[in-house]
């Protein structure tokens, strides 16, 4: 019997933090709407192997249990593995009291040093960008004012794609 990564995460997120997203969904609601860009952009990943696939899909679940939860990165590491915890601490903000506090430049020195992190980082800003859209949350402006530094410090070129449409959504 393998172990159940995503069923893992949200109970993490959702029973022994009872976390919620925007207030109304439990956090397992966001983690979802990460996967789903995470589905729209695989392609640009190019798996050779099912693990190198479930080593991402891994940190995509996973994304945020280092940053919101009691989980540490050899939490991670002896539940799934080195590859995945390495992702999911390249995403994971640094400490600060403010938003410009926590990504400071070892966060983007973290974030950088890895593409899949980018790609991690890129879907999860997407599924914020498209949820804070769709809801008129006042996080919308705020992710279109970090937009273009997030894009000057991470920019890989194989993920133009994801930052063009992001910059679409942003501009909405």
């Amino acid at each position: 019997m393998t172990f159940d990564f995503k069923k893992y995460c949200r109970h993490q997120h959702d029973v022994v933090c009872n976390q919620q997203y925007d207030d109304v969904h439990p956090y397992s609601f966001h983690l979802a709407l990460v996967y789903v860009q995470y589905n729209r952009w695989k392609h640009l990943l190019e798996f050779k192997t099912r693990q190198e696939r479930e080593i991402v899909e891994n940190a995509i679940w996973g994304h945020d249990l280092i940053e919101d939860e009691r989980v540490t990165y050899n939490d991670i590491k002896n539940r799934v593995g080195e590859r995945t915890a390495d992702i999911i601490f390249g995403v994971t903000d640094s400490q600060g009291k403010t938003r410009a506090e926590r990504k400071d430049d070892a966060f983007w020195k973290r974030l950088t040093a890895d593409e899949l992190s980018v790609f991690v980082k890129l879907c999860d800003v997407m599924a914020n960008a498209l949820y804070s859209y769709m809801t008129g949350s006042s996080m919308y402006d705020k992710y279109g004012k970090e937009f273009p530094d997030f894009k000057m410090k991470a920019f890989v070129p194989k993920f133009k794609p994801m930052f063009d449409q992001l910059e679409k959504i942003l501009s909405l």
